[in-house]
């Protein structure tokens, strides 16, 4: 009965949340996924392992960030895939007319949410290698991707940097074909990885609709204005944050963040803030897991002290 359930739970899932501009806007020719079941809530328990399985991801991603892997740098990510070409995959994330003037040679084009519909569908011989225009939108997939067991890595920087570092470039088109993967023999498993799918098509169409990743001069009246509707969180260091940050921010610094959730408002949406952007999208996904609502920063606060944010420093 249990099996059963987990199994019915997993073509539930697929079909529930419905919410990247970013990258790209279009979607490429691919099969069509199954129609949508919708139905209720799944079950605390399976709430509980998509939670624990994001964070756990989250948390890979966090060491290679402190490693200095996390983005990649366009030259180091250049050096990786020359004479290697067979053993990736590379994913532009940019919009179609974009990618139709140039793109990284052998790349194939998806949107956000075409990615999360064919987030099953991927190679898992190969490095996913994601590039956009400045990464941000890439650094979204992160958590997801390592989540399903993918080798996945992003650009820094974008596509702009890519050209520079020695990329080869061309306009041919290139499809992306799915593949067809084994579902997990474990249904819990497979439930699991469905709603860690679904958590990451809920923030691509939001990212569509450009809702979730602004700029800092369009949340100024948020910190404002709106105090009662937005908590900024600052996930820079300590340090960082005692130097300067939003006034009001919270801090909640990366690596700290799974243990400081559980602290944060969930009857505001929080604005999300780091030194350039990539890695508050990183940490989108947990927090989208555990049921908070998101706003993004896509230049970060490198500039915010000089920008429309209203700025303080902590007393000493």
């Amino acid at each position: 009965m249990r099996r059963l359930w987990c199994i019915t739970c997993l073509g539930l899932l697929l079909g529930t949340l419905n919410v990247f501009v970013g990258c790209a806007i279009s979607t490429p020719t691919v099969s069509p996924p199954a129609p949508p079941v919708k139905l209720t809530q799944p079950s605390n328990d399976l709430l509980f392992a998509v939670r624990q399985s994001t964070w756990d991801a989250y948390e890979k991603v966090l060491q290679e960030v402190n490693a200095g892997q996390f983005p990649v740098d366009p030259t180091m990510a250049q050096k990786r895939l020359t004479g290697k070409e067979a053993a990736f995959l590379i994913i532009d994330l940019r919009a179609p007319d974009a990618y139709a003037q140039k793109h990284v040679k052998g790349a194939v084009n998806m949107s956000g949410v075409a990615l999360a519909e064919n987030l099953s569908n991927l190679p898992k011989d190969k490095t996913l290698l994601l590039y956009c225009y400045t990464g941000q939108s890439s650094a979204l997939a992160m958590v997801p991707l390592k989540a399903f067991g993918y080798d996945a890595i992003f650009v820094n920087g974008g596509f702009p940097l890519m050209e520079k570092a020695g990329f080869l470039m061309e306009t041919k088109s290139v499809a992306f074909v799915p593949v067809q993967n084994a579902p997990p023999p474990d249904p819990n498993k497979a439930a699991t990885l469905a709603g860690i799918q679904s958590n990451l098509l809920a923030i691509a169409k939001q990212h569509t609709v450009k809702t979730l990743v602004v700029a800092d001069a369009e949340v100024k009246e948020l910190a404002t204005d709106s105090p009662d509707k937005y908590a900024f969180v600052d996930l820079r260091p300590p340090a960082d944050y005692a130097k300067g940050h939003i006034k009001g921010a919270i801090s909640a610094p990366l690596a700290d963040l799974r243990t400081r959730s559980v602290s944060l408002p969930k009857d505001k949406r929080l604005v999300l803030c780091c030194k350039s952007g990539q890695l508050a999208a990183m940490a989108t996904a947990p927090l989208t897991a555990e049921g908070f609502k998101i706003i993004s920063l896509c230049a970060g606060l490198a500039q915010a002290e000089k920008g429309p944010l209203p700025w303080e420093k902590t007393k000493e």
